[in-house]
């Protein structure tokens, strides 16, 4: 899995066919990035509607950060790009970005393994402890696999896109309860088998470190 901004950077446009490639995936960046907006304006619209955002209720009614990415020949074996997206996008200690990186990677299988011709979109919502706040996470993914390589631009199968949302949960609103089955839910994803406490813990934990953290209200600084 490739940024298509890197490919782009990567060429200097000093042969015709430097100059060639540069414009192909220039044409590509352009269809991405036109769908990424679509998606971040769909989150948006979402995001304001309580019947829309479910149970996981969120402070505001708005994302306060929101994150994209535009790549070509995604792949199973891109392990490491998804955890780069993580590491770049998210804070907390090794074990909760793993456990989170993991999450991600599940939900996303699908997509990622799905060899049809033309288009298919994921959407996902993941919880996660950040900054000593519970922060939901929407996905919206975004995969178009070309009929051969090279339709659009050169060795490319592939286009993938993907547009993040955070907001902060509305601790008030959502149970303890609710949000570990929450966790162990999507920790699950299409299996029937129940993910290891071993898998679960990190992210419970950090979970409960920031409920303890906000059940304790507000701080005074007499």
């Amino acid at each position: 899995m490739a940024k298509i901004s890197m490919l782009i950077y990567d060429l200097t446009g000093k042969t015709e066919e430097e100059i060639r490639m540069r414009e192909q995936y220039s044409f590509l960046q352009k269809m991405a990035s036109a769908k990424s907006e679509t998606f971040e304006n769909r989150l948006k619209l979402m995001l304001s509607n309580k019947e829309s955002v479910g149970e996981l209720e969120i402070v505001g009614d708005k994302a306060f950060e929101y994150h994209n990415g535009q790549h070509v020949n995604i792949s199973r074996t891109c392990d490491d790009a998804i955890m780069g997206v993580i590491d770049e996008y998210f804070k907390g200690g090794k074990e909760i970005k793993a456990a989170f990186q993991k999450l991600v990677k599940q939900g996303l299988s699908g997509l990622i393994r799905d060899t049809s011709i033309g288009e298919t979109e994921e959407k996902l919502v993941f919880v996660y402890p950040e900054n000593y706040s519970i922060v939901r996470v929407d996905v919206m993914a975004y995969k178009y696999t070309f009929s051969s390589k090279g339709v659009l631009a050169k060795d490319v199968e592939n286009l993938f896109v993907y547009t993040m949302a955070k907001s902060i949960v509305d601790h008030r609103k959502v149970g303890i309860d609710f949000l570990m089955h929450a966790v162990v839910d999507m920790m699950r994803g299409g299996f029937d088998e129940e993910p290891s406490l071993d898998e679960v813990m990190p992210l419970i934990k950090g979970l409960q470190m920031c409920w303890k953290l906000l059940d304790a209200g507000p701080v005074s600084f007499r």
